[in-house]
């Protein structure tokens, strides 16, 4: 059974991130630890990780946001959520908190970039249309069989709600792209598989897509382990790694073991081929294949004068 608890916190919501490609924009987690309890989530290995049953949120959030904006000397452009927990997880709890924050933010003409694999409430999605200039966001998907989803992001949204919600974000003005990310080498990413997933993706209206592989820190093996009770799909899941070389992941000391290069290289070029024949182009995160590219996976958007472009 999931605990809840209520907790408060010293230091400011609004925090800059060890990655790359968050650097240039604030970040909050309005949770620590996430319901949606993916098998492969990276934060189970940071310390204030309260476990995979507990779910710690913060007390008076946007009450001590909306005060760190009034002390800064300027004021963010937007606010990225989140980097350790979904902002959409099926707990009214954080909906609510989610809600509060992100209508303050706008209010205050301030952006909201985004990631999920939840259900976005209906009064979100309301928020948005009334402020589409001002969100960008991106819906993770690896793949569109709700069983190989139900195995490692068991408390996700299912597959066809994700797309419906991308297909809406798209169609009210929001900035949106799929993320495709971490696929899981010889599990999501056959050919049918793929051609199944861009083919899906391509009828939302969707053109923009950020693909990596899933990399291995302690507490992400740790988690695969206890949570895939197959043990020919852990084999299958952990065997690549075995010639695996150990990269910097993020701005910090950081590191992540990946798939041998080739292997990623080998890959990346055969999901490429099969976007660009839906007409998606996919982008490939710099921060997990610094090996491969410097390219940015745009989980951020730019902004100019408040307006993404």
């Amino acid at each position: 059974m999931l605990k809840i608890i209520n907790t408060p916190r010293k230091t400011n919501f609004l925090t800059p991130s060890g990655l790359r490609c968050l650097a240039n924009l604030p970040s909050v987690n309005v949770s620590a630890g996430c319901a949606h309890n993916c098998v492969y989530c990276y934060s189970k290995g940071y310390s204030v990780y309260p476990g995979d049953n507990s779910i710690e949120i913060y007390e008076n959030m946007a009450e001590r946001i909306a005060g760190e904006i009034k002390r800064k000397r300027k004021k963010p452009a937007a606010v990225y959520f989140c980097p350790s927990c979904d902002p959409f997880q099926p707990l009214p709890e954080v909906q609510q908190i989610t809600f509060e924050v992100m209508k303050l933010l706008l209010e205050n003409d301030i952006g909201v970039q985004f990631v999920t694999k939840g259900k976005i409430p209906a009064e979100i999605l309301e928020l948005f249309e009334k402020h589409s200039s001002k969100i960008a966001g991106q819906i993770g998907l690896i793949a569109v069989d709700d069983k190989i989803l139900s195995i490692i992001e068991p408390n996700a949204a299912r597959a066809q709600k994700r797309l419906e919600q991308l297909e809406r974000l798209i169609k009210i003005g929001v900035k949106m792209s799929a993320r495709c990310d971490p696929m899981i080498y010889g599990f999501t990413d056959t050919n049918e598989q793929l051609q199944d997933l861009f083919s899906a993706i391509a009828k939302t209206g969707c053109r923009e897509t950020a693909v990596s592989f899933l990399f291995l820190r302690p507490a992400i093996t740790s988690g695969l382990k206890k949570s895939i009770r197959d043990k020919n799909l852990l084999d299958k899941i952990l065997e690549p790694f075995s010639g695996g070389v150990r990269l910097p992941i993020g701005l910090k000391n950081s590191t992540g073991t990946v798939l041998p290069l080739v292997v990623r290289k080998t890959s990346f070029e055969r999901i490429r081929k099969i976007a660009d024949s839906y007409g998606i182009s996919i982008h490939i995160c710099g921060c997990k294949n610094r090996d491969i590219t410097d390219e940015t996976c745009y989980i951020t958007q730019p902004l100019s004068n408040g307006l993404l472009f």
